[in-house]
């Protein structure tokens, strides 16, 4: 950490707009937001990268080249290049790599963005015509206004990331066209997609396309599954206002990252799983000793007005009031 805070403002001082990922100042929600008003613009056609083994797959050499164009110190340089061919144990045997960067390590998200500022500044210099690169980490998208564009937007990054020792992912690596709502991808747990404007429609009768964002599949099925790990069954006679808090820890972290977006009928869905959920619990708790119409009592006012759970309902706060 001492290193990352010493080294860290020098290399910010190059680093290009298009890198939303672990820098000062930018998140991930900067990178989304830039993305829907790309397609308020135009952007139909998008090309959803994805490196295959990106971390493991740096090349130290070039890493370390790339580092020494800004750090002089040969302390410094020793110390990086010491942490990126440190053993590693597994099951008694030592290995030591030789390609990639120790991941979970304080200093390995800037030393990522480091490697992959090439692509920044390559596209950025020769490429922008094209269309906007957007980038979170080794996470990346292109938005495109037609689809010749982003052909050839595809043959310029596989050019600069051979250079790089890095490859796509063949299967996980997609072109998308966002035209009238046909399609959308994954980015940052969030699914995008275009939606047309009923508003518009019904006053002018022009159909109109603006980028929406919700959670992704992914990201509702990591949720539910959460939830289901903090209320099983075993957990019937347990204080319920106790499960209830560490759900509501869970659930305000969730929706406060997808608040910003159109998650409306996703929260609605979360909502009604968390409090089948919680009534199962309690229906299992009286088992045989339920008496008549006690059931009825607890409907989700009583577990959200009674017992303070956190309801995403209502929660949501669109970008443009945000």
């Amino acid at each position: 950490m001492a290193v990352k805070l010493v080294v860290e403002p020098i290399f910010e001082a190059d680093f290009r707009s298009s890198s939303y990922g672990f820098r000062p100042g930018k998140s991930a929600m900067m990178a989304l937001e830039t993305l829907r008003k790309l397609g308020a613009k135009g952007g139909n056609h998008v090309f959803d990268a994805d490196i295959r083994d990106y971390f493991g797959s740096i090349v130290h050499d070039r890493l370390m080249k790339l580092v020494a164009r800004r750090i002089s110190d040969r302390r410094i340089l020793k110390l990086l290049r010491q942490w990126l061919t440190a053993g590693v144990m597994d099951e008694g045997v030592v290995t030591n790599p030789t390609s990639g960067t120790p991941q979970g390590g304080v200093i390995s998200p800037l030393l990522s963005n480091i490697y992959l500022s090439v692509l920044d500044t390559v596209w950025e210099e020769r490429c922008a015509h094209l269309g906007t690169l957007v980038r979170y980490a080794d996470d990346f998208v292109v938005m495109c206004k037609t689809k010749r564009d982003v052909d050839e937007a595809r043959q310029r990054i596989e050019i600069v990331l051979g250079r790089l020792g890095l490859e796509l992912h063949p299967d996980k690596t997609r072109m998308v066209d966002l035209s009238h709502g046909w399609d959308g991808f994954d980015f940052l747990g969030c699914h995008l997609r275009k939606r047309m404007s009923g508003r518009i429609w019904e006053r002018e009768g022009r159909r109109v396309y603006f980028l929406h964002r919700w959670p992704s599949a992914r990201a509702m099925t990591r949720i539910r599954q959460r939830i289901r790990e903090l209320t099983p069954r075993s957990r019937c006679h347990a204080d319920l206002r106790a499960i209830i808090a560490q759900l509501n820890l869970v659930l305000r972290g969730w929706g406060g990252y997808f608040r910003t977006g159109n998650a409306a009928q996703k929260f609605n869905r979360i909502d009604s799983y968390v409090y089948a959920r919680l009534r199962s619990l309690r229906l299992k708790r009286a088992g045989s000793k339920l008496r008549a119409g006690t059931a009825d009592r607890w409907t989700r006012e009583y577990f959200i007005d009674g017992l303070g759970l956190h309801r995403l309902r209502g929660t949501v706060q669109y970008p443009e009031a945000a």
